[in-house]
């Protein structure tokens, strides 16, 4: 079996899914899409493109497995020891720190790009484990988000095995999950700090005056262009300390710099900058243009 692989094919087919199912595929990496595709084309059984226009318009569900296909979702509880471990020696020690000192009792983080739920309910399970130890009281929101149904159903579930959990701290577990036959699931204490959506990191950001944004392993999927305009929203949606975390295979584009400071390059933590393009200085000018 043998498919056309021109690259006239691939934009009819992404023309053909923009305008009947409001999916854009041409923002993703074209070498990378174009492979995938390709493949789950030759997955279907379908020979060709044309036979693959066919076969998504008798199976609508094929929209959402393409997606799975482009956005290859990767992801685990504590997934990257190196960051997590920063996460509960420094940055989280720090933010409890700065919320104490300024009277502020919320601290909001946002999983964007979270597969199934894992990463998110890692950071709820770690802060969860520090604020126990503050006579303080504060008022965790973490937020995660994924362009598929399918994952943020799994995440909103909350019901893992034994061996994906493996990675959490023994001294987490308890706290962190009740046994529910052969599996565990999300305990109730952590469950109420975490809530998921379903969302397209090329639609506005949905949260604002985010303390941290991790978006890991997911803007290497885009084209150069997309990927600024994500970051400009991460930008838009932290507060003037917040910071973000990245993949530790990215790296900021060169158009993008002005936004960001790296503090750990090791685990790709970086800190907004307050003076980025967004927030320089408006020059006053009198009616008739002169300063």
């Amino acid at each position: 079996m043998s498919t056309r692989k021109s690259v006239l094919d691939i934009s009819e087919l992404t023309s053909h899914i923009s305008s009947h199912y409001g999916i854009d595929l041409s923002v993703y990496r074209s070498s990378c899409m174009k492979r995938r595709v390709m493949h789950r084309i030759v997955m279907v059984g379908c020979e060709n493109i044309e036979d693959y226009f066919f076969y998504l318009d008798k199976h609508p569900d094929e929209i959402e497995r393409l997606k799975d296909i482009v956005t290859i979702h990767v992801t685990g509880f504590f997934r990257d020891q190196d960051v997590f471990r920063k996460l509960q020696m420094d940055i989280f020690p720090e933010l409890i720190k700065r919320k104490s000192e300024e009277g502020s009792e919320v601290i909001r983080i946002w999983s964007a790009g979270c597969s199934t739920g894992e990463e998110a309910y890692s950071f709820a399970i770690l802060l969860d484990h520090l604020l126990q130890k503050r006579s303080e009281k504060y008022d965790l929101e973490v937020f995660g988000t994924d362009v598929s149904e399918d994952s943020i159903r799994t995440a909103r579930e909350g019901l893992y095995s034994e061996e994906k959990i493996t990675r959490v701290p023994n001294h987490m577990k308890s706290s962190g999950f009740e046994p529910d036959g052969d599996r565990f699931r999300i305990s109730n204490r952590i469950r109420k700090y975490v809530k998921f959506r379903v969302h397209d990191l090329f639609s506005p950001s949905p949260y604002s005056m985010l303390d941290l944004i991790v978006c890991r392993n997911v803007l290497i999927h885009f084209e150069h262009d997309i990927r600024g305009q994500i970051i400009s929203r991460f930008h838009s949606a932290l507060c003037d300390e917040g910071m973000l975390i990245l993949g530790k295979s990215e790296a900021l584009e060169m158009d993008s710099e002005y936004m960001f400071e790296m503090v750990v390059p090791r685990s790709k933590i970086l800190k907004k900058k307050l003076t980025g393009k967004s927030q320089l200085p408006v020059t006053n000018q009198t009616p008739g243009g002169e300063k």
